[in-house]
């Protein structure tokens, strides 16, 4: 039997946030907000810009996420006759900074407005000639950057969690891949809890994918592990003789957001990530910690066959 992901699950069942509380990891972790733009008429005659007072400000993006609002530039008056804006000075962030966005203020407002988005870490220079009408969202208020390795040791310690206990956490698609269909009327699923069965099928003689039909068989997914059994009156259909012949697709985990994930997986998760963080080179033995409390937690999820 083979166990392969076919769809990975779209988040963790722990953020970053959640595992720099968890940590007691400060902000000093995440990519400070830039420094503030400087700003002045154009001197190119009429433009889009609206007449007004405008300030500006930036943020830097990272793969993780985005700095909260940098500090605002001094205001910039428009008008009629003079409606753009030359920006320089316009910070550069640290290796991780992937892009950074501009904000405006539109004239006679009290809120920075996303104007545009420098796909690089290197230009300082920025001709604004928008109007006010074409501004995007509002800066952010919170720094959701961090450092990319809590990313990384989140992914290992959820995939960790998930062999050791034979669960999928957050909802993601898995096939089991036979050699024959089992004597038995039935076979035993590798992955927990199931969610819903998307389809059985197997090469034939000819080698050619056949699907079994969905009556007859029936998921029993409320038993952990979940099995696969054959209907009344169905039997197995002949696979070919030849390797992983029978696949059997399906969705497991408990939902599509972490608050679905039983809450101690989650503890036993952060936990994980906390000890590997702040002691890189003492987390040979795979353990979290020296507590028994959080060793034992996953102790309830785990099957006895696996």
């Amino acid at each position: 039997m083979t166990l392969r992901i076919i769809t990975p699950p779209a988040v963790e069942p722990v953020t970053v946030a959640e595992v720099m509380a968890w940590s007691r990891i400060d902000a000093s972790n995440q990519e400070p907000a830039p420094g503030a733009i400087t700003v002045a008429l154009a001197g190119l005659g009429a433009g889009n810009v609206d007449s007004g007072a405008h300030r500006y400000l930036a943020t830097f993006v990272t793969a993780d996420g985005e700095t909260q609002a940098g500090s605002a530039s001094a205001a910039v008056t428009t008008t009629g006759g003079d409606g753009q804006v030359s920006l320089s000075g316009i910070p550069i962030g640290g290796a991780l900074v992937t892009a950074r966005k501009l904000y405006r203020m539109a004239a006679g407002g009290s809120t920075y407005l996303l104007l545009t988005t420098l796909a690089n870490n290197t230009a300082t220079t920025y001709a604004d000639n928008i109007a006010d009408a074409s501004l995007g969202a509002g800066a952010p208020s919170v720094n959701t950057t961090s450092d990319p390795m809590l990313s990384m040791l989140i992914t290992a310690a959820r995939r960790l969690a998930e062999r050791r206990t034979g669960r999928a956490f957050i909802t993601q698609t898995w096939e089991q891949v036979l050699d024959a269909f089992p004597t038995e009327n039935w076979f035993r699923l590798g992955m927990m809890p199931i969610q819903s069965m998307t389809s059985l099928q197997y090469y034939d003689s000819s080698y050619s994918l056949q699907t079994v039909d969905s009556g007859n068989y029936v998921l029993d997914a409320d038993t952990q592990p979940g099995w696969l059994l054959l209907a009344l009156n169905a039997s197995w259909p002949t696979a070919g003789d030849v390797a992983n012949s029978v696949i059997a697709r399906f969705v497991a985990g408990y939902g599509t957001s972490g608050s679905d994930v039983p809450s101690d997986i989650r503890m036993w998760i952060s936990a994980q990530v906390a000890a590997a963080y702040n002691n890189p080179s003492g987390l040979m033995d795979g353990r979290a910690a020296d507590l028994p409390f959080i060793d034992a937690a996953l102790d309830s999820y785990r099957v006895s066959w696996l």
